[in-house]
């Protein structure tokens, strides 16, 4: 995702004013180890995770796969550079990773031992904070916000909400959080029934579960292989379960579609400070560690670089004004 510092700190700014998001401490534990367990194919964290996007992205690497071809790995450095006085592993690459950041470049050269670099970092402190402040300010607290906006009470939606933001990014854009929220929305044309909380979706009253189905029948539109997919399938089969509040444990599909148990006994942080979890950490399941590891990097949030997106956009929106 593409931001620049002043951006990141607006935002920042207003996302801190939100009071306590509707998850609880354990159904956000289960959130968290859910999506990591589609992008890192474990539980929990792994700060110096880092390997080539294979989607084009640039570098994909720590604990939601930050891109160096989307702007969000350079968010985290920036941050870093904060904490260092701008005197830490990054600092001789800085011209390089910014150029690849504002322009949507995911291209590595230059960068080439940009891994270890990350992974040497990661061992730090300062680094680990940075990644997990910038989880909250680019994808946790945008998606928690939709939430609220849509009145969403289950565990379940505001999940889901904080995964689409970590695979496509919360911004406004169509194949963003904030523009696959407008289209489900606009689907319904009529009062539909349930048993859960009733949203108010423009002159209609929703059911939530109806809206979260329909909400993930969108986001399946912008989704075709990796991550994004497995979390489709394993929200859907969750849905099909019945488990919409989350209290203590979840039974998901994993990367190899496996049923597995995810529980708020264990947590989506190393036991370890900077390690990447072992394999008692894993979810438990019938998955390999090659199987695990297999999707790591493959995240709808990169299927193009971001500039790329915006002109493509701009182009389709200016042939439909022609038209008219």
């Amino acid at each position: 995702m593409k931001f620049t510092t002043s951006i990141r700190l607006s935002i920042a700014l207003v996302f801190c004013k939100l009071g306590k998001a509707s998850l609880t401490d354990c159904s956000k534990n289960l959130a968290f180890q859910l999506t990591n367990l589609f992008q890192l194919g474990q539980i929990q964290y792994d700060y110096g995770n880092c390997e080539v996007d294979n989607s084009g992205n640039g570098y994909a690497a720590g604990i939601v796969n930050f891109c160096t071809g989307t702007g969000d790995a350079w968010q985290v450095i920036q941050l870093y550079h904060e904490a260092t006085g701008n005197d830490d592993e990054f600092t001789q690459y800085d011209d390089i990773l910014q150029k690849y950041a504002e322009e949507g470049d995911g291209s590595t050269e230059g960068i080439e031992n940009f891994c270890e670099i990350w992974e040497q970092a990661s061992k730090t402190q300062a680094f680990m904070d940075a990644q997990n402040q910038i989880v909250d300010e680019l994808y946790f607290n945008p998606s928690q916000k939709y939430a609220d906006t849509l009145n969403l009470t289950l565990s379940i939606s505001r999940a889901q909400l904080y995964d689409t933001a970590i695979s496509h990014g919360a911004t406004e854009s169509s194949y963003s959080l904030g523009g696959m929220v407008k289209l489900a929305n606009s689907r319904f044309g009529r009062d539909i029934a349930g048993n859960t909380t009733a949203l108010t979706i423009g002159e209609y009253k929703v059911d939530e579960i109806e809206w979260l189905k329909e909400f993930l029948n969108v986001r399946a539109g912008y989704s075709s292989e990796g991550d994004a997919t497995n979390s489709i399938y394993s929200y859907t089969y969750i849905l099909e379960q019945g488990e919409y509040m989350w209290t203590d444990k979840i039974t998901v599909l994993n990367n190899q579609d496996n049923q597995t148990e995810i529980s708020c006994a264990n947590s989506f942080m190393p036991s370890v400070p900077g390690s990447s979890g072992t394999s008692k950490a894993k979810a438990k399941s019938s998955e390999t560690e090659e199987g695990s590891r297999s999707t790591s990097s493959r995240r709808s949030r990169g299927t193009s670089s971001q500039k790329a997106r915006d002109e493509e956009e701009e182009e389709k929106e200016e042939a439909e004004d022609a038209e008219e």
